[in-house]
């Protein structure tokens, strides 16, 4: 170990928070990575403060809970406007006025199209300048294949990370030389005369040898400095194992847990729950193997702030500070007994007006359908605090895709606009990699900060856990936080059934609120099963006919309309049953009107199909797939039902990640009659087709 990064280490293990949050220097580079292995800091609320902000390629038919569109998908393709600079076309994907940092990028690494990961140019313009600060291939830049290199930026699983930071003084604007396509970009934004120093080429080659010493830092997470303490116990149910804090303001620095000796491991870390009681506040319940990403087995990973080691120790290093006194408790729930080993570092540290107590908050459901879509809350929190990290498991009875859903983070000011800071993209993006494919355990990844820590097989049926560490893109709340993240997947059916367990880390000063009581019963049931969620989806599907794989119609929104187009009219008469007890009732009046479905997060050439109602009222139709007609129907029939077989549209290719499917009204079969002078469209479901589950 060379002087200088030994002088780097010995000065963040002692320089206390209170001087480094009054430290003259500008915000900078340098202090910007410093921050980022800075693990006292995080643990005091920020100063100078800051906000946490969020630019996304999300949907813009999202525009209020209260409004459709609220759940649309087709994330990828939004900007904020297109404008010409220096002669050329640009897509704008963030602006910012006044100081602040880019803080965290990602993108997913194929553009259009999974066969194109070379995708496009990004484009960081600072301070007004007309040229850009930085110009960079997209895709290389955030795997860490450009000018930034790894740990600073790194490949996951189809997307990459950038988490080097970019600060500038007075703005900030990034543009992409083709049209937008998926990508998040977190950043802070200071208050006006904050003392930024803008980011340049030139201070980023000067800052190498510092770059190169919080890379070490990094990469090898150093353990703890402090006193350590070790316990073990067996736990019969009921009893716990305690460890009471050294007195006096300190702080828990590192913890280590292992479990043993028992006959189920997989229920042990479900039902023996970590407790952290600091100064009278139980701030910390949440199972072990939840808090450690390991649900339904041990899996070795190791992130920034945790690590799982192949012998199943399971480490913790995010300070936890206390002003007089504090305990860690270790308490079995479970019926079966367990050996636990808990070792505790901890030091002195000094209580300031800006300490935070650590919180782990844990919430789990039963199972929960997939539709109607719904926004499940992480956590609804008031007062003061920082929220760095989560963690979310998910129970998937199928093979597909289980996490179709967007974040939504309100912070203070968003409940007055009922509009969220961070608007995302999709689960798998917030956390760090990418989908285009139906997820196996080859996507498993833990990079730092984020990790698809475990994959359920095949094809993701089975338990599924993804987490994320903030630590630069921590997000500070002044009076109130909520962390919504859509209920949504693949399958939107009301027969469809996952099963929800998710932690949050937040830090929080003394005073907070929280709505994430502990949920012993949860923790002490049986661990759900694959089974026990697929018999539960079989027994909901015998509840009405449903049609495998069918996307219904009756459950989307048109994207567009045109002419006197009337829903729910009349009713449609129908012989028989359709899909999930219901369809799409449109009523046309004169040849020309027509209705457009859009079916988004589509990636590849698919068969199409339309199972519609045919009957005495039913007209004539053109239908179109992104433009080009691929078939007329003439929907009459003597008898009302559903069309047999399906109305095959053929091979489609998309266009924007999407199937746009236009019905337009010709007219009426000669033996057709007319309600009111109007006739029916009827539209049961989709079928798409593809090879997504054969790869």
């Amino acid at each position: 170990m060379n002087k200088r990064f030994f002088l780097v280490l010995l000065l963040l293990a002692f320089l206390s928070p209170v001087c480094l949050s009054k430290d003259a220097e500008a915000i900078s580079i340098s202090s910007l990575l410093r921050e980022m292995i800075d693990r006292d800091r995080l643990a005091e609320f920020p100063q100078p403060a800051y906000e946490c902000k969020q630019a996304s390629s999300y949907n813009r038919a999202s525009v209020s809970p209260d409004k459709p569109g609220w759940f649309a998908d087709s994330d990828g393709v939004s900007a904020i406007r297109v404008e010409n600079i220096n002669g050329r076309k640009e897509w704008v994907l963030m602006e910012d006025t006044g100081p602040g940092v880019i803080t965290k990028i990602w993108a997913v690494c194929f553009y259009y199209g999974l066969h194109n990961t070379t995708g496009t140019n990004i484009n960081f313009y600072l301070d007004g300048a007309t040229e850009p600060a930085i110009s960079a291939n997209f895709f290389k830049l955030v795997k860490g294949q450009d000018f930034v290199k790894p740990p600073f930026a790194a490949e996951s699983t189809r997307a990459g990370n950038l988490y080097f930071p970019i600060p500038y003084a007075k703005s900030c604007k990034i543009t992409m030389d083709q049209k937008a396509f998926y990508n998040i970009i977190n950043y802070r934004k200071y208050p006006p005369r904050t003392s930024v120093k803008t980011f340049t080429m030139e201070e980023f080659k000067n800052t190498a040898e510092l770059q190169k010493e919080v890379a070490k830092v990094l990469n090898n997470k150093p353990n703890a400095k402090g006193k350590t303490a070790n316990r073990q116990s067996q736990l019969k149910s009921g009893e716990q194992l305690t460890f009471s804090l050294p007195k006096g303001s300190g702080a828990v620095r590192q913890l280590a847990i292992h479990l043993s000796d028992t006959d189920d491991i997989a229920q042990s870390l479900r039902s023996v729950v970590l407790i952290g009681e600091f100064d009278g506040v139980q701030s910390v319940w949440t199972p072990v193997g939840d808090f450690f990403c390991n649900v339904g087995k041990v899996h070795p990973y190791d992130l920034w702030e945790r690590s799982v080691k192949a012998d199943g120790t399971m480490v913790c290093r995010w300070v936890m500070p206390y002003e007089k006194e504090g305990k860690i408790t270790l308490k079995n729930l479970g019926k079966q007994a367990v050996t636990a080993n808990l070792s505790v570092t901890t030091s002195p540290r000094h209580w300031t007006d800006n300490s935070m107590h650590f919180y782990a908050s844990w919430r789990m459901d039963e199972p929960t359908p997939t539709f109607p879509l719904f926004d499940w809350n992480f956590l609804d929190a008031s007062g003061r605090g920082v929220v760095v990290g989560d963690e979310w498991t998910v129970l998937n009875p199928r093979q597909g895709w289980w996490g179709e859903g967007d974040e939504k983070i309100y912070i203070d000011g968003d409940f007055e606009k009922n509009f969220p800071s961070h608007f995302g993209t999709g689960t798998e993006d917030y956390y760090g990699w990418a989908g285009g494919v139906v997820p196996t355990p080859a996507d498993e990844f833990a990079n730092l900060f984020v990790g698809n820590v475990i994959v359920g097989a095949p094809r993701s049926m089975g338990y599924n856990v993804c987490t994320r560490t903030r630590v630069l893109d921590a997000i500070p709340f002044k009076q109130r936080i909520k962390f919504d993240f859509e209920s949504s997947c693949g399958t939107r059916q009301r027969w469809h059934y996952l099963q929800y367990a998710q932690t949050t880390f937040w830090y929080g000063r003394p005073g907070v609120k929280h709505n994430r009581p502990p949920l012993p019963n949860m923790a002490s049931m049986d661990l759900p099963t694959l089974e026990g969620l697929q018999a539960v989806v079989e027994k909901a599907k015998k509840e009405q006919y449903i049609v495998d794989g069918a996307l219904e119609a009756e459950l989307l929104e048109f994207s567009k309309t045109g002419g006197n187009v009337i829903e729910d009219f009349a009713k449609i008469p129908m012989w028989g049953e359709v899909s999930s007890g219901g369809m799409k009732n449109i009523w046309f009046e004169k040849p020309g009107d027509y209705v457009e479905f859009k079916l988004t997060e589509q990636f590849e050439t698919s068969q199409l199909f339309i199972s519609a109602a045919v009957g005495g009222n039913s007209g004539n139709f053109d239908i179109y797939v992104n433009g080009q007609k691929k078939v007329a129907q003439d929907l009459y029939a003597i008898h009302p039902g559903i069309t047999t077989p399906n109305v095959d549209l053929g091979q489609c290719d998309p266009v924007n990640n999407a199937f746009t499917i236009r019905f337009e009204f010709t007219g009426a079969n000669q033996h057709a009659g007319a309600n009111q002078g109007r006739y029916a469209l009827g539209v049961d479901y989709f079928l798409i087709k593809n090879e997504f589950l054969e790869r």
